[in-house]
């Protein structure tokens, strides 16, 4: 691929994920990334992707049944992989193997002795591009969050909070409906699925997080082993910001309001995150310092766009393999050391 060249992708998995979340950048991105062939196990659903793509390109997208077809084409620069987390070990090592880039979802493996395998993948390939999709590390809010406590705009943050409470019914779910993630084979089920998310937030910011405590519970069987998590947990801190105490919530089977906030608290005021607003207060509530929002689309076109740009000039992503291993772990030890 050279400077010039449109990235040919090929894309394993054509579920809700690629269709929501992996299309719609991709096909925003046309001029630098356009798919090339689709592949799942299921013809439906592989003719189904196909037929989307080819509203806008104007043209027939082959698919296949068999991804080791796809690796074998000589035509694809990289793969996007999108399968069930038990199957990201096997299938991005061969596609490494075929020499081709790859952008996997997360959680990077269902447990931690394929996650270390993935590290001896992405080890022993250093010339392709491995990369997790972990568009949180991508989201402009939590860089604006960064940045305002770096530029010491709360004084010193001292506290750290994250909420993440909604209800995830089968009945309007889709993601509570997939058979893999409700028998899944990884442990904490949809707080592991959404939760490495957070923690790759936090670490990005605050640095690593070291366990203090947690709990656990399973209020709603139906969508899994584990739906509730309280972790409780330092932080390493950073060069610019020092370690802090704080507490991650996660909570899927929660009636009434669901909320997604993140606050920090500082020894000269507050910070908040809200979805993607941001705001900052002084020493009282009625001292309001700060307050923007910064949209974006999850990070997403921010996270392709990192993945175009590092196989064009040979340079490793933001998101690599041993970040999401780290966030795999840090998740993986709360659930296993949780009271239940």
């Amino acid at each position: 691929m050279t400077n010039k060249a449109t990235l040919k992708i090929g894309i394993i998995g054509c579920g809700i994920a690629a269709k929501k979340y992996h299309w719609p950048v991709i096909k925003q991105l046309r001029r630098k990334i356009e798919i090339t062939v689709v592949c799942n196990h299921t013809a439906k659903k592989a003719k189904e992707f196909a037929a989307l793509i080819k509203k806008t390109y104007g043209q027939e997208i082959p698919y296949g049944l068999d991804y080791k077809d796809l690796l074998k084409m000589p035509q694809i620069d990289a793969v996007a992989i999108i399968l069930p987390t038990e199957l990201n070990l096997l299938v991005c090592n061969e596609a490494a193997k075929a020499g081709k880039h790859v952008m996997v979802e997360k959680p990077l493996a269902e447990n931690l002795t394929s996650a270390s395998k993935l590290l001896e993948v992405e080890k022993n390939h250093p010339r392709l591009v491995m990369m997790v999709a972990e568009n949180f590390r991508y989201r402009s809010v939590y860089d604006a969050l960064a940045k305002a406590l770096k530029n010491g705009e709360i004084g010193q943050p001292y506290y750290v909070e994250w909420r993440c409470w909604q209800q995830i019914d089968p009945k309007t779910n889709a993601y509570a409906r997939t058979h893999w993630r409700i028998e899944h084979k990884y442990e904490g089920g949809f707080v592991t699925d959404a939760g490495v998310h957070h923690v790759a937030a936090l670490r990005e910011i605050f640095g690593d997080l070291k366990w203090l405590g947690s709990t656990k519970a399973s209020i709603n069987p139906a969508i899994g082993r584990t739906d509730t998590l309280v972790f409780l947990f330092k932080t390493s801190g950073t060069k610019e910001i020092a370690p802090v105490s704080g507490i991650l919530n996660w909570g899927f089977s929660v009636n009434g309001k669901k909320e997604f906030i993140i606050q920090v608290l500082g020894s000269d005021g507050m910070a908040i995150v809200a979805d993607d607003s941001l705001t900052i207060f002084g020493k009282n509530e009625d001292d309001l310092k700060f307050s923007q929002s910064y949209p974006d689309d999850g990070g997403y076109l921010q996270e392709y766009e990192d993945f175009i740009d590092c196989i064009k000039h040979h340079k490793r992503p933001r998101s690599t393999f041993q970040q999401a291993y780290k966030d795999l772990e840090t998740i993986l030890i709360a659930l296993k050391k949780a009271v239940a």
